[in-house]
């Protein structure tokens, strides 16, 4: 429920239906509502609580607080814990149905979303009724034109050239492995590629050779008497 701030008005229920029913009750202060007698506002209905409903001031208007009543408060169908009023509410305690209303009220400022006109005119000077379409050129302010340095693209940057050598100056010499090409690194792994292959084929057949000289003597000697 949105908040309506009112000054100078003054606050009262009207009682809609129930045993009292046609009743005003001014609002001077907090007022408690219930079946006890010993509250401010008795009202004899049997689904009312003793001490039922409370509205108080709160921020410049006025709420009304559920006092933990064994039914509940209902706002205009609604049930709440704490809610604030405007004018033209319906508070519902058990079977009694209390209308808020405020007299002389002026409101000044309020948060409920507004669905007829608008309060007012966004020129001043011009009827709340009246709109853009109908506003004077002179009221209407032009749009800005677009400025001129956004449309202006970022200078390129510019190449820094490198400082000339001049002609009597010696140039760096250069070291052994740059003037070698690139091919002798290439020849030099082939190389040691085939060593390495002659020297696992050359080991490879000596073993062998050893193993047939040691077998042979071996039989040799097995076979003299």
């Amino acid at each position: 429920m949105a908040l309506l701030v009112l000054e100078d008005g003054v606050a009262f229920l009207i009682v809609e239906s129930g045993t009292e029913s046609g009743r005003r009750v001014d609002l001077t202060g907090s007022l408690v509502i219930g079946r006890q007698a010993k509250v401010g506002l008795s009202i004899q209905d049997a689904k009312a609580s003793r001490e039922h409903t409370r509205i108080e001031q709160a921020a410049g208007s006025w709420a009304v607080i559920d006092l933990e009543s064994r039914n509940g408060t209902l706002l205009n169908g609604r049930k709440i814990a704490r809610e604030f009023l405007n004018p033209g509410d319906r508070i519902t305690i058990g079977q009694t149905v209390f209308r808020f209303e405020m007299a002389d009220a002026s409101p000044t400022a309020t948060t409920r979303p507004m669905k007829e006109g608008r309060s007012a005119p966004l020129v001043p000077g011009m009827p709340a009724s009246a709109t853009p379409a109908t506003y004077p050129a002179a009221c209407m302010t032009p749009p800005l034109a677009p400025s001129p340095m956004a449309a202006t693209p970022p200078p390129a940057a510019i190449p820094i050239p490198a400082p000339p050598v001049a002609p009597g100056e010696p140039k760096a010499p250069k070291l052994r492995y740059q003037d070698q090409p690139q091919g002798v690194g290439i020849v030099t792994l082939l190389i040691c590629a085939v060593i390495l292959i002659g020297l696992v084929i050359a080991a490879k057949y000596l073993g062998q050779s050893t193993i047939n000289r040691i077998m042979n003597e071996r039989k040799s000697g097995q076979q003299q008497p």
